[in-house]
């Protein structure tokens, strides 16, 4: 029954406003706040997320009061000094050779060095 009332309402939406979805689901919206069977219709497939969001969301919250700020600054120390922290100059990691380049492309860079030499 209340998916078939927000069926009938967005149909009359709709129609109410001339075809154009936006201006109808904007409609549909002033309808629900004055509608509460209608309201009630709309949310009732996104409780259960929009619940689970709110505890998602309370308990971030909390777990960002509760953690000591200077954990975080130590925790960033210890990663920075650990050894396995990379570096841009760092070699640490076996690097693989670059791939060959084309006799082309080998051609091409002697000539152009060889253009530098001449002047």
């Amino acid at each position: 029954m209340s998916q078939d009332y927000v069926k009938e309402k967005a149909l009359e939406a709709i129609e109410a406003a001339g075809e154009d979805p936006k201006d109808a689901a904007q409609l549909l919206r002033v309808w629900s706040e004055n509608d509460d069977e209608l309201k009630k219709a709309l949310i009732k497939p996104f409780l259960s997320n929009i619940c689970s969001l709110a505890i998602q969301r309370a308990t971030t919250d909390t777990s960002r009061k509760r953690q000591d700020p200077s954990s975080d600054n130590s925790s960033l120390l210890s990663a920075i000094a650990s050894p396995q922290t990379l570096t841009m100059s760092s070699n640490k990691q076996p690097q693989s050779p670059p791939p060959r380049s084309s006799i082309r492309h080998q051609q091409a860079i002697a000539s152009l060095a060889a253009s530098f030499k001449r002047t």
